[in-house]
């Protein structure tokens, strides 16, 4: 039968990588503080990694403005092309602030020692691995092959570009009001210069999808989906629609580290059209298992 596994954040962590979002925070602390003050959220707090992907999308781009806005239109002094430079300065920031953010999230990756780790799980000598982790765990630990392994959000192994983010969207005034005047301000270039970091961290799901469309259409003879250590979140639930409607696949096992956990995951994968009685929870530990008895079945 053939089988897909996907592999979430929680198979690193079950490896004892220092994966979570805190140890991010303690590796860039300092970098974290400007992105800080633009979030509605204490970031400090302990909390699954994909909180830190749906607070990017808390970023107050009205704050970000306002602190960098010093502008007085009815001052004696004021002159248009300090407009000019207001822009100029809020993409300036805008860029400085999303590069650092990126660089540190490489950086951070790049230090985890992936090397400590060791085997744990056994997998079939068939499988189809589709991961959303950025370390090189599956190639390096497990020795398996960069040509069935699929890094959906990038690797470092592979020096892609890292994707991660929010799922959040931001409704944007129309350049023209219903009577067709302009709703232009001459501070409009500069309050769209502000909104470049929320759409920066914004995870390109839907394009990622279209730019992968062949991948997907190749699951179309998978049986079995095993998920290890992946969260369900909102943000990435687009990509297991498209793998249930791709595979219909006759049988999911999940992992969960708890009931409760478990039962937020069925939530999760009912709410996508995925039958309840597709879908086996059990612990990682007990994933091979369950695996065999599908497959004497």
């Amino acid at each position: 039968m053939e089988v897909l596994y996907i592999i979430g954040n929680g198979f690193d962590l079950w490896h004892d990588l220092p994966t979570k979002y805190t140890d991010f925070h303690k590796f860039s602390e300092d970098h974290l503080d400007e992105l800080e003050q633009y979030l509605d959220a204490d970031l400090t707090t302990e909390n699954p990694w994909h909180d830190f992907e749906a607070y990017l999308g808390k970023f107050d781009t009205d704050r970000f403005y306002d602190n960098h806005n010093l502008i007085d239109p009815l001052d004696e002094s004021f002159k248009p092309s300090m407009v000019f430079g207001l822009e100029d300065e809020l993409k300036d920031k805008a860029d400085s602030l999303v590069n650092d953010i990126r660089y540190q999230f490489r950086e951070w990756i790049e230090s985890i020692p992936v090397e400590n780790a060791k085997e744990k799980f056994y997998f079939e000598s068939s499988g189809r691995f589709l991961s959303f982790n950025y370390t090189p765990l599956l190639q390096m630990i497990y020795r398996i092959e960069d040509d069935y392994t699929f890094h959906i959000h990038g690797s470092v192994s592979n020096h892609d570009q890292l994707i991660f983010g929010h799922g959040e969207s931001k409704e944007i005034e129309p350049e023209f009001d219903n009577d067709g005047n302009s709703n232009r301000t001459m501070f409009s270039d500069a309050e769209g210069a502000s909104l470049y970091p929320f759409f920066a961290f914004q995870k390109p799901v839907n394009d990622i999808l279209n730019q992968n469309k062949s991948y997907f259409k190749s699951l179309n003879d998978i049986e079995i989906v095993i998920v290890l250590g992946h969260s369900l979140n909102d943000i990435d639930m687009p990509y297991f629609k498209k793998i249930y409607e791709i595979t219909k696949s006759k049988k999911w096992i999940i992992s969960q580290y708890s009931e409760d956990e478990g039962k937020s995951h069925l939530r999760q994968l009912k709410k996508w059209g995925i039958i309840p009685n597709q879908i086996t929870l059990c612990s990682i530990d007990n994933i091979q298992t369950v695996l065999t008895t599908i497959q004497e079945s």
